[in-house]
């Protein structure tokens, strides 16, 4: 009996061995940045004990067996066998306990062409996913990326300008011509990729390239800047609902909308010396009138500016002049200014971009209940490798998660998305590869399984990223650049 199972341990460890040689070179111990290196060192480490246990008790077992006549040769082999088939379950199991869940890539989209186009912004509505590119937009769908519906831009003309939020399954867009302001405007069914109305308008010549915030859409309105005028049209028609004129000297600069408020920001010329004013409106989507007004901490103009959230009301504000303001700004909901997060501080420097999307641009910051959830760079460092979440009353940190610490391995933050249920999924990449982590926004604290894309690399391009849950499954990210050897867009779920 001894014999039996003094053979039959050294098959199943020799088969554990073997399994997990199998695995490792299968990439199911493939971690981006050192994501799951302790599990992963594990897995190695025990498959090397498991080789020489597994060898070294077969050798012993076998010899005794040898001394003994009334041992069958058929035998030894049998039990051997039996053991190393009845492990490779168990083993298996083992083995993905100790690396993790992990995200499984279900599809990436084939290159785009030509390569002079990129992408300008991105939807995501229900399970479809829409790229916008500059010479029109594509839909994939989100479980298998096949492609869905084409919109072609008009001819001589690219997208320009895209509403931040999608309603009612649609989505606005701006066509322009060559160095020429957005003029066309187009609500587009998400479903079908047809245009449901489709409108002329008189484009600010200042805006001659692809910019955010010229357009927005609230529930039931569609919202358009002019040089000389706001106007707000009855979503379903396209036919004006009411029109604000913008004072002399005065320019409207970028607009955004939740379901049923605007937040609009003005810039007015004070003097000829080049001071100016700037000042944030809350209006109302229906009617365009105005809730409140409060004016902003700048005189010099401005030389980037981001609508955060509408709803708080968030705007991320930087002067042209280097000692002006430069902050992300938070008001109530009567127009009072409240907590003030500076973009550069002794303990970090946020890194709010657009990821490279003009049209609409994936801000590497969200706002979480009063939360502003936002990535960050350490001084003296190029690479931004934190999450930080700042209290929008008084604009104190509450806590600040680092990822990347490896000399080896350069983990920056791409990407941030809030889950349903108000989970924040942050997406990592290392060189190219990508990772997907979870966090609670009010604590920093992981909330959930860290999720390698499982045996991948070339996923996250280096042009920029927006990572988009995916209400079925799992996650489509899209990438700005996808020319290069990273896809345009690509699915993976849990």
């Amino acid at each position: 009996m001894a014999k039996v199972v003094a053979i039959g341990l050294g098959g199943l460890l020799l088969g554990w061995g073997v399994l997990f040689i199998f695995l490792n070179m299968s990439g199911r111990s493939y971690c981006p940045g050192g994501a799951c290196a302790t599990g992963r060192d594990a897995a190695f480490g025990l498959t090397i004990t498991f080789l020489i246990l597994g060898l070294v008790a077969l050798i012993i077992a076998l010899a005794i067996a040898a001394n003994t006549e009334s041992w069958r040769k058929r035998s030894r082999f049998a039990f051997a066998a039996t053991g190393l088939v009845v492990g490779l379950l168990p083993g298996w199991l083992w083995h993905d306990s100790l690396i993790g869940q992990r995200v499984r890539l279900d599809w990436r989209a084939p290159a785009d062409y030509p390569e002079a186009v990129r992408g300008v912004g991105n939807w995501s509505v229900g399970s479809t996913v829409v790229r916008a590119r500059t010479d029109g937009l594509t839909a994939y769908a989100g479980r298998d990326g096949q492609v869905r519906w084409e919109l072609t831009a008009p001819v001589q003309e690219s997208v320009c300008a895209m509403s931040a939020r999608t309603s009612k399954g649609t989505g606005l867009v701006a066509f322009g011509g060559y160095l020429k302001p957005c003029t066309t405007v187009t609500l587009v069914n998400l479903s079908t990729g047809k245009s449901v109305w489709q409108q002329k308008f008189n484009g600010d010549e200042s805006f001659p390239d692809a910019t955010d915030g010229r357009i927005a859409l609230a529930d039931g309105t569609a919202v358009v800047l002019e040089e000389d005028a706001v106007r707000g049209l009855d979503a379903e028609s396209g036919k004006q609902r009411w029109k604000r004129p913008v004072p002399r000297d005065c320019q409207a600069v970028t607009v955004e909308a939740s379901a049923a408020r605007l937040l609009l920001v003005e810039q007015c010329r004070k003097d000829r010396a080049g001071d100016f004013t700037m000042r944030l409106a809350s209006l109302d989507a229906a009617t365009g009138k105005q809730r409140w007004s409060s004016p902003l901490p700048m005189k010099t103009g401005y030389s980037s500016l981001y609508t955060v959230s509408v709803e708080p009301a968030v705007i991320a504000l930087k002067e042209r002049n280097e000692r002006g303001t430069a902050a992300v700004l938070a008001f109530d909901d009567k127009g009072r200014a409240r907590g003030t997060v500076p973009f550069s501080s002794r303990t970090e420097t946020l890194a709010i971009g657009n990821g490279g999307f003009k049209a609409r641009p994936a801000l590497t910051a969200v706002v979480v209940r009063d939360t502003l959830v936002t990535v960050a760079k350490e001084p003296g460092s190029s690479y931004a490798r934190r999450v930080s979440g700042y209290s929008l009353a008084d604009g104190r940190r509450l806590w600040s998660k680092k990822y990347g610490p490896s000399k080896t391995y350069r983990d920056e933050v791409e990407a941030l998305a809030v889950r349903p249920g108000g989970r924040l999924a942050v997406l990592t990449k290392t060189f190219s590869d990508g990772t997907i982590r979870h966090l609670d926004p009010r604590t920093g604290r992981q909330a959930g399984d860290i999720e390698p894309v499982s045996g991948r690399d070339d996923l996250v391009g280096a042009g920029g990223a927006e990572l988009l849950p995916d209400a079925d499954r799992g996650y489509v990210v899209v990438n700005q650049d996808g020319t290069d050897d990273a896809p345009p867009a690509w699915g993976a779920s849990r």
